[in-house]
């Protein structure tokens, strides 16, 4: 694949404790980069909520009492971690059965600004990861109708790149397997958030969607709009549709028809996240790094045949 000079119109990055750089606002040049402030990852100030204290960032998640209570008579089974890695996750399929969506919820508190960025390539990410999600009904009804059998426990993917559905507290959400497909397992009404992790010494842009939608715009997803910034061995949260500078509309799980899409009239996509990771001009692909860290010095151990040898020596 080719490799194309590409300067980002406006990145964002959330403002974190690991150390991230992002912006906010729109812009037809690049904007340099300062110094990141703190985020509480609390709710915002004024009509729409109070402020509170709260970690914005986070560590491996832990299985904790919280998850088993989330879950009903079905997801008992689904004890694994609700999270996915940057082997590709095969294509989402539309929904065939009512259950769960995100809504547009209260605003919460979470800071960005502007950086200069350039990707490698403008509409071909480096990595692209999904992870779909539904009420304990919902998955229960999506592996019987694809597979005919009961969910299976998630298999936990590590790799480079990561992306999490966490829940209010900051610990992962249950997961299902069904075929090839994790399921994140929530509960309507709930607060979750969506953990990005990067174990690579390479910064990429992030572009986010949930439910086929934008999380900075609102607008239906596409590589070519902005996107959040992770630095090297950092990891964040993304809380919620951007609204500003400062506040995003929390990720709420609801009905579909009170979803963010739904209400939109954008329903076609929901019950799927997704990241597409763009790795920055100038760095080594993946497929270079992997390529060099393979290399052999003794790559041919014993004595090849000369050229025009056949089998009965002549």
């Amino acid at each position: 694949m080719s490799l194309r000079t590409f300067a980002a119109p406006v990145l964002l990055s959330l403002v974190a404790a690991a150390g991230l750089s992002g912006c906010a606002k729109r812009s037809a040049t690049d904007s340099s980069i300062g110094a990141p402030e703190p985020m509480t990852g609390a709710p915002a100030s004024g009509p729409a909520g109070t402020a509170a204290a709260g970690a914005a960032t986070w560590t491996s998640p832990t299985r904790t009492g919280a998850d088993e209570a989330m879950a009903s008579r079905d997801v008992a089974r689904y004890d694994g971690d609700a999270s996915v890695s940057a082997a590709p996750v095969a294509p989402m399929q539309e929904k065939k059965s009512a259950g769960l969506g995100t809504s547009y919820g209260e605003q919460r508190f979470s800071s960005v600004r502007s950086v200069r960025f350039r990707r490698a390539d403008m509409t071909h990410p480096d990595a692209l990861l999904s992870l779909r999600y539904n009420d304990a009904e919902g998955v229960s009804q999506m592996a019987h109708w694809k597979t005919g059998q009961y969910p299976q426990r998630a298999n936990f993917q590590s790799g480079a790149l990561a992306l999490t559905l966490r829940d209010d507290a900051g610990n992962a959400l249950p997961g299902a397997q069904i075929g090839s497909d994790v399921y994140a397992v929530g509960e309507a009404g709930a607060r979750y958030t969506i953990g990005v992790e990067n174990h690579s010494a390479q910064r990429y842009e992030v572009v986010a969607s949930v439910d086929g939608l934008d999380v900075i715009d609102g607008g239906e997803a596409d590589f070519t709009k902005r996107g959040y910034l992770i630095d090297p061995y950092t990891s964040f949260v993304i809380e919620g549709w951007r609204t500003g500078d400062d506040t995003v509309a929390a990720f709420r799980f609801s009905d579909m028809d009170d979803s963010y899409a739904g209400r939109t009239g954008k329903a076609r996509n929901i019950g799927v996240i997704g990241l597409a990771f763009f790795r920055e001009e100038g760095q080594v692909p993946h497929d270079e790094l992997r390529r060099r860290d393979q290399a052999d010095p003794f790559p041919n151990r014993y004595a090849p045949p000369p050229p025009g040898y056949r089998a009965n020596g002549y």
